[in-house]
């Protein structure tokens, strides 16, 4: 690859992609969530080690707690209303599912057990104002 190349990989192709490569290098303050009761310590300690998981160690996380991923994900998405971080959980959930689409039955396999369609959690998003969030969503 000559230098033309390694550049054009680096640069992202379009708008949206650039924004979630500017979402994806926000760190969000887990703890700050926890301890204002917005989320659960589970899906605080599930959230931390996932997004620091190399992508071999996701596909482990994923094969043994793939439950709790897609709660996480969706209990997230349910309970935050901070724009930036909804990105980030949102952009997460993409990158989850671009890295193998098959991950998607992990939210499907989530949604039937709580008697839900998978749609159902991503849905409310579509209405909201962001248009990044509206399109990850």
């Amino acid at each position: 690859m000559d230098i033309r190349g390694a550049v054009d990989a680096a640069v992202p192709t379009n708008i949206i992609a650039a924004k979630a490569a500017e979402v994806r290098a926000n760190q969000v303050n887990w703890q700050s969530y926890l301890q204002s009761q917005m989320i659960s310590t589970e899906d605080c300690e599930f959230i931390k080690k996932f997004e620091v998981a190399s992508s071999d160690q996701k596909q482990v996380i994923l094969t043994n707690e793939g439950h709790q991923c897609a709660k996480t994900f969706l209990n997230l998405m349910a309970h935050i209303s901070k724009e930036q971080t909804v990105q980030y959980i949102l952009t997460l959930i993409d990158d989850t599912l671009q890295e193998n689409h098959q991950r998607v039955n992990i939210f499907f396999d989530y949604a039937k057990k709580t008697k839900n369609t998978a749609w159902s959690y991503f849905l409310p998003m579509l209405n909201r104002q962001d248009l990044f969030t509206v399109h990850m969503a």
